[in-house]
């Protein structure tokens, strides 16, 4: 069915407004140093603030995938979903002498950004026309990024400004947000499907293993991002490298590098058809080392900025591979499963990272080094299975 431009155009910047809520819960790191001093807190404990939102981010994915595959309006619960985000980020302003009220804040905003992170594909997939699906998921990604830059950075000036409870104000950029996107989404959005008889059919909901690797994979992602997401701002003022502002600037930096390389995660999808995921996985290494071995403001600059591609990379890709591995509807339910398991991987990443920096610190590596040899050696597994190059042939089948 042909819809107008303008109705298009509007969806599509509805929808990559909701993209934009995909980093909000990072929005308190560049103050971690600051939170972690007034409240007399180890690292495991500040990251806390970041680490326990995506359980939540865990369950909103499941409960979001049950949702959408059912007849809930669409914008309801996107709405709903922004309004999490917009409470547990500003709550704190009010109340913020107590480290436990603050980690269930953030385990709201871990509820609003699961949900949306898990809404934004499913928007795209069911509201805008087929011809527009592929180009909006790879804007999404850049989306994501200057979403975060707007949080990581300004939270981190306005904490530099005055203290870090300042930092939360930056989350009145999540009402902006659901402004955009109550004024742009569509309530009861046009048909837009190409063909009348792939209509998706109640309750056939048909999961295959591909599903489970692609979340398995990001997982394994989620893990190896969160460590410069959990650490960099302890790693700058720690390593006398600079203070909070530069720690905030070294976050935005990796945003950058996410929001330019989303710009053309399509085309790297096409170059390296089946290793675009090992190519990420690549990319954390490298970077990893850079700023483990290499102790300079600069060189963080240049390992953050090689993050921030790397998750763009992994992150356009697996939603793109899900559409291809399952049925239209089934899709909703498997990104769901996605979003749900590739969050436990963030909720774990400094139970896992820390205890083994902690085995091998004698020997004079630190929690990027380690992660770097780490991430190197995923890289090579997922080549060595085959991951992508298995699921894009099935897919043809």
């Amino acid at each position: 069915m042909n819809v107008s431009k303008q109705y298009v155009l509007k969806t599509r910047i509805g929808v990559l407004a909701v993209s934009m809520i995909g980093m909000a819960a990072l929005a308190i790191t560049p103050s971690y140093a600051a939170i972690a001093q007034h409240f007399a807190l180890n690292n495991t404990s500040v990251q806390m603030l970041t680490s326990l939102p995506n359980l939540f981010m865990m369950v909103a994915g499941l409960i979001i995938g049950k949702l959408t595959a059912g007849k809930i309006n669409l914008k309801s619960l996107t709405v709903g979903s922004i309004l999490f985000v917009v409470i547990g980020g500003l709550l704190p302003l009010f109340f913020h002498e107590s480290f436990i009220f603050l980690i269930i804040c953030s385990c709201l905003v871990g509820l609003g950004q699961g949900a949306c992170t898990n809404l934004t594909q499913v928007l795209i997939s069911q509201i805008l026309p087929k011809k527009e699906r592929e180009s909006t998921m790879g804007l999404s990604t850049t989306f994501i990024n200057i979403g975060g830059v707007v949080f990581i950075m300004g939270g981190g000036q306005l904490a530099a400004a005055s203290s870090w409870v300042n930092n939360y104000w930056i989350y009145l950029f999540s009402l902006l947000i659901l402004l955009v996107v109550i004024m742009l989404l569509p309530m009861h959005p046009k048909d837009v499907s190409d063909d009348n008889h792939q209509a998706k059919e109640a309750g056939k909901i048909k999961l295959n293993k591909y599903v489970f690797y692609c979340a398995l994979w990001a997982f394994l992602t989620m893990l190896l991002n969160n460590v410069l997401n959990n650490n960099i701002s302890l790693f700058v003022v720690e390593q006398g490298l600079g203070a909070t502002s530069q720690a905030a600037l070294t976050s935005t930096i990796s945003l950058i590098g996410g929001m330019l390389c989303g710009l053309i995660v399509g085309i790297l999808g096409k170059k390296f058809r089946y290793s675009s995921i090992a190519l990420s996985f690549l990319l954390y290494g490298i970077s990893y080392l850079l700023i483990g071995f290499v102790h300079s403001l600069v060189v963080v600059f240049i390992g953050s900025f090689l993050v921030g591609a790397a998750m763009s990379i992994a992150m356009g890709q697996f939603p793109y591979l899900i559409s291809i591995a399952v049925d239209d509807s089934t899709v909703s339910m498997a990104l769901g499963i996605y979003v749900a398991i590739y969050s436990i991987g963030g909720v774990i990443s400094p139970f896992v990272i820390n205890p083994l920096t902690a085995m091998v610190k004698n020997l004079g590596f630190n929690v990027f080094s380690v992660s770097g040899i780490l991430a190197i050696v995923i890289s090579c597994c997922c080549l060595l299975v085959k991951f992508q190059k298995n699921l894009i042939k099935n897919s043809l089948n």
